[in-house]
């Protein structure tokens, strides 16, 4: 996938994503991996990455990794069924994340994922699970 069609899925995700700042990063059959640079808006009190952050991006790359299709019309939304979350480490301000998914199981409507979360130096931040149900089209929705 060349970085015009990487940009032009990153565009039909959700609002969210793109509040995050994230960026896709790679995008392939029963694979994704979403990055973001942190900046102080990803920050917890603590000042090190908070922790819905890591939950956001770990449920958007798996959620994505299984929807992925040939043909951006038959590309469908995930609908998060169960997430699993655990946290390993911090990271502070300037590091680069990346949740890299992958779906381990998938029938036609249900699909299961793990997704890491490591920082520029493949340092494991946090990692997790999840079900995820396929929903609508993207092309049906508004």
């Amino acid at each position: 996938m060349n970085q015009d069609e990487r940009q032009a899925i990153a565009r039909t995700v959700t609002g969210f994503f793109q509040e995050l700042g994230a960026q896709l990063e790679e995008y392939s059959e029963g694979r994704a991996v979403v990055g973001l640079t942190l900046t102080d808006k990803h920050m917890n009190n603590a000042s090190s990455l908070h922790g819905g952050v890591t939950a956001s991006l770990l449920d958007i790359a798996m959620g994505l990794c299984g929807t992925w299709a040939a043909s951006p019309q038959e590309r469908r939304v995930a609908i998060t069924l169960s997430l699993n979350t655990n946290f390993t480490s911090t990271a502070p301000v300037g590091t680069h994340v990346r949740a890299v998914a992958t779906c381990r199981n998938a029938g036609h409507k249900i699909f299961m994922a793990s997704c890491d979360l490591l920082d520029q130096n493949d340092r494991l931040i946090g990692f997790g699970e999840g079900v995820f149900k396929k929903g609508a089209y993207r092309k049906d929705l508004p």
